[in-house]
């Protein structure tokens, strides 16, 4: 084999590597459209599985990509861009149709703006510095899958808590409140951590295989972590603040 050989065969082979995660970015676009298609078809259920299908491409493709070295600009605006569709439009016009569509205008109102916060979420994170520990809002691939995951529940979860519950999704997702990061550092990710990575993505194969509603649990489980670490930092900085006015001179508190 000559060396020309060799050097396309090589760069043949990097850009193949390059466009992995871009494909499956591409999948997880193809999904939430699938999604959205199934909702008006009246098979619900099947939109619910495609998108939490769509999230495992969604966490696998930027993994590959910082794996394979093969981070771009176009796959990083690419990637926002099926997120949008996958879990915000998808999710909203999925609970709309089971229950937000009973509300008439507040409804549609709702199912609008959940889809508007998850825009702005991704423009936001797009836009602002990175932190390797923590997003700031709640993640739009988290919020979509929470959504969906409430049509396993519309005997349960139906009316004003369905109502308050996509409110309060949209909110968290264009606030401040501080959420771990399940992405790690993204200049690298070791094998170990790569593969660790990987067993998460087949429990959660199996769960969607065998017990989709615990996915439910799981999902607002880490919606609820925002909050509470929050509470607790704030519980935090008034007992210190307290603790070091209890231990300050009389002098210094104005007495």
């Amino acid at each position: 084999m000559s060396v020309e050989e060799k050097v396309f065969w090589a760069k043949l082979k990097h850009d193949s590597c390059k466009n992995i995660p871009n494909l499956l970015t591409m999948g997880n676009l193809m999904l939430g459209m699938l999604a959205i298609i199934y909702t008006l078809d009246g098979r619900t259920q099947t939109a619910i599985s495609l998108i939490f299908i769509a999230m495992l491409l969604d966490g696998l493709d930027g993994k590959l990509a910082v794996r394979l070295k093969a981070g771009s600009e176009l796959g990083k605006q690419l990637d926002s861009l099926a997120d949008l569709v996958s879990f915000g439009v998808a999710p909203a016009v999925l609970l709309y149709s089971i229950l937000l569509q009973h509300f008439a205008a507040a409804g549609l109102f709702v199912a609008l703006l959940f889809p508007m916060a998850g825009a702005y979420r991704l423009a936001r994170f797009n836009m602002g510095p990175k932190k390797d520990n923590i997003f700031l809002g709640l993640p739009i691939t988290i919020a979509g899958g929470a959504l969906a995951s409430l049509g396993f529940y519309t005997s349960i979860i139906s009316g004003w808590p369905a109502f308050l519950l996509t409110l309060l999704l949209a909110i968290f997702m264009i606030s401040r409140i501080p959420y771990p990061s399940l992405k790690g550092r993204q200049q690298e990710i070791s094998f170990p951590t790569f593969m660790l990575f990987y067993g998460m993505i087949i429990v959660f194969i199996i769960l969607l295989l065998i017990w989709q509603e615990a996915i439910f649990y799981l999902l607002f489980f880490y919606v609820a972590t925002g909050p509470l670490f929050s509470f607790y930092k704030l519980i935090g900085r008034f007992l210190r603040k307290q603790r070091r006015f209890a231990e300050s001179p009389w002098i210094n508190r104005g007495m």
